[in-house]
């Protein structure tokens, strides 16, 4: 499976030299000497504080995934089923943020959820589960984000707020898609046919037919996201508590580290504003971890925040965390987690395993 990742990683790692790259050559307000004055004399806690809150991010997907899978798992019979919550989150975020449109997550999920015995339309059902809540998450804290200071929306550029009308737009079209499959699965049905025989006319699809058996495939597992939704609603409650927290750690660290760079609570609300959104706009291009699109958002926004020196110092050192860090301690999880499911499985492999050869009985 990593292997198969490489070219992502490869990508990846030129689109962070190149969003680094820009940031600190084409901000006006960055500044190496001011980033160390400010470093100098940040305060420690608020730092500890905002790497606490991008652990924070990895943990409670994994308390969400948990929930998930003991909902779709408790009553089947066999060996019960033990979730690895953290290693399934680790390889969600990590393979998310190398591949476009976060292609790469679920599939990395799916992979460790097999190695421990979830079964492929278990793992799918879960997953798909999961972001729903993810986005429902997200879009709930976008419109925490607007309302709380309005004026925040109206500062970005021309550019900056079609990025976030994008996302936005993103983010509630796939909320509506799931309620539609779950009031009115025929009329999703029948529009997604309809726009596929358009497209397959207009010669802009040509693999008609294998998109057809995926949409079937798509809204049998949207299906059975509702039966979840229906029968589990005290364990999907769960689930989605721990996706919003998990969306609020991740805006937490640009946050804490503002009030560690000296950053004043009156404007609090202005910067908590600015994250949420970002994290709407994120959504609008099919780019790996949203690099560029994220750096620019933020930046723009901190701009109009008075009190904060150089607003590329802060996005750089702030995403530096949430973001670079939060992958790096993924991909650690993620080779310990596979080390680990290795073992158990080699373990439980020899020890169901029968001789080969019985021994002989001795001669008299």
């Amino acid at each position: 499976m990593l292997k198969k990742k490489i070219p992502w990683m490869i990508l990846f790692l030129v689109l962070m030299v190149l969003s680094i790259w820009a940031v600190i050559s084409h901000s006006g307000s960055y500044s190496l000497q001011l980033l160390k004055d400010t470093l100098k004399n940040a305060k420690v806690g608020w730092l500890i504080a905002a790497c606490l809150g991008m652990l924070c991010n990895i943990l409670f997907e994994g308390f969400a995934l948990d929930v998930l899978v003991h909902a779709i798992t408790h009553d089947q019979e066999g060996p019960k089923i033990r979730s690895n919550g953290l290693l399934y989150s680790a390889a969600d975020i990590y393979f998310s943020a190398i591949t476009p449109s976060a292609s790469g997550g679920q599939p990395a999920s799916a992979f460790f959820m097999s190695r421990d015995g979830i079964t492929v339309a278990q793992s799918a059902v879960i997953l798909v589960t999961n972001v729903f809540l993810y986005t429902i998450s997200l879009v709930l804290l976008g419109v925490i984000g607007f309302f709380l200071c309005p004026s925040v929306f109206f500062r970005f550029d021309t550019l900056a707020k079609i990025f976030i009308i994008l996302g936005g737009v993103f983010l509630v079209g796939l909320s509506v898609i799931f309620i539609l499959v779950l009031k009115k699965e025929q009329w999703v049905k029948r529009l997604a046919i309809a726009c596929i025989t358009l497209g397959a006319k207009l010669r802009i699809i040509r693999k008609k037919e294998a998109l057809l058996k995926r949409v079937d495939k798509m809204i049998a597992q949207y299906k059975a996201c509702a039966g979840i939704v229906t029968n589990e609603k005290g364990e999907v409650l769960k689930a989605f508590a721990f996706n919003f927290l998990q969306r609020v750690s991740l805006l937490s660290t640009t946050v804490l580290v503002y009030l560690s760079f000296g950053g004043s609570l009156n404007y609090l609300p202005e910067v908590i504003s600015v994250q949420a959104l970002v994290l709407v706009g994120v959504y609008s291009l099919p780019i790996p971890g949203g690099m560029g699109v994220a750096d620019y958002l933020l930046i723009n926004g901190l701009t109009f925040i008075p009190d904060v020196a150089s607003p590329a110092n802060l996005e750089l050192f702030s995403r530096g965390i949430s973001f670079y860090c939060c992958l790096a301690l993924s991909i650690v999880i993620v080779i310990a987690g596979y080390l680990r499911q290795n073992h158990r499985i080699k373990k439980l492999k020899a020890a169901t395993e029968t001789p080969s050869e019985t021994t002989a009985p001795a001669e008299k």
